[in-house]
């Protein structure tokens, strides 16, 4: 007994250091050049010159990203942004669509409730209305292309924030994007993340669902990998059923050491293009349903990560 749990743990160990760098990618590049890019809020604030909000046009136009999540930090208690700069922010738009002309510039922004380290009570309906007022103001006054509610972590069910996304999708102005950020759909009934029937409520108030695969908790490469191979899947098949318009980004994370939820050695960008590409390459993935992938996030890209993004993912 003792020699047979002592092999299991070798086998354990040497599968957790090793793989997959033995398994070469068989699945195909299923790039559309529709692709997220999560941007940290100091463009937003206007804490980077002329020349460094170039250089992120740049890297868009370079990366095939059709999106660019700008981060305009967080809701507080009454529904308010806590930041508004929309002179700045008209000036970061401008100069960004200059240089990156067709990429949707989209205002990011974090709503956290209690579970998720903010304040935000989505059950009072003046709060939702102030929430819907900004993300107007941010589309009509600011110029962004639409919003993303980045509402974490909401509870499974959450009637709430459908009713957010109905009162943000009436107001918005006609062909003004909304996207969600949503966490992964943890599989055997695990109460954790979002059902598939909660994905299929979400999906017909959106134009996009941004799945978060990452912080998820699965600490070793290969259940990480078959992880994110299953939310392309799941994801794909009930937006697509769900909705006729609404389509499927998939997060992958370019960043180290995080929060326990996070380990690099499992949840990192390599292995989480290996898990969405062998997921778009299964017969039940709804290819039609997906856009692309999300890089989280443009301040923690290292350069060797944006070669193995190229060289992964769009097969340069």
């Amino acid at each position: 007994m003792l020699i047979a749990l002592s092999v299991a743990l070798l086998i354990f160990i040497a599968d957790y250091y090793a793989y997959p760098w033995w398994q070469p990618i068989r699945a195909p590049i299923a790039d559309k050049g529709q692709n997220g890019l999560w941007v940290r809020y100091k463009f937003y604030f206007g804490e980077h010159t002329d020349d460094e909000i170039d250089a992120l046009a740049h890297r868009i136009v370079d990366g095939r990203f059709s999106d660019a999540y700008i981060h305009v930090r967080f809701i507080k208690k009454d529904g308010s942004l806590a930041y508004r700069y929309p002179e700045r922010a008209k000036h970061l738009l401008s100069r960004l669509r200059e240089s990156a002309p067709g990429t949707r510039m989209i205002a990011w922004v974090y709503a956290g409730n209690e579970s998720g380290g903010g304040e935000v009570d989505l059950t009072d309906r003046r709060v939702r209305k102030k929430m819907v007022d900004e993300a107007v103001w941010l589309v009509d006054v600011c110029g962004f292309d639409g919003v993303q509610w980045d509402y974490e972590t909401c509870p499974d069910g959450d009637t709430n924030l459908l009713k957010l996304l109905t009162e943000t999708r009436t107001a918005l102005p006609t062909g003004a994007r909304l996207s969600v950020c949503a966490p992964v759909i943890y599989p055997l009934g695990l109460r954790f993340g979002w059902s598939q029937g909660y994905v299929s409520k979400i999906a017909q108030y959106v134009d996009q669902v941004a799945v978060m695969c990452y912080d998820t908790g699965y600490l070793t490469p290969r259940s990480y990998v078959a992880l994110t191979r299953k939310q392309v899947v799941w994801f794909t098949q009930l937006v697509s059923k769900a909705s006729k318009h609404a389509n499927v980004v998939i997060g992958v994370p370019t960043y180290g050491q995080g929060l326990r939820s996070h380990n690099p050695r499992a949840e990192n960008l390599r292995n989480a293009l290996r898990g969405v590409r062998e997921g778009l390459a299964r017969d039940d993935a709804v290819k039609d349903a997906f856009a692309g992938v999300a890089v989280f996030a443009d301040y923690t890209t290292t350069e060797d990560e944006w070669k193995t993004y190229r060289a992964l993912w769009l097969g340069d």
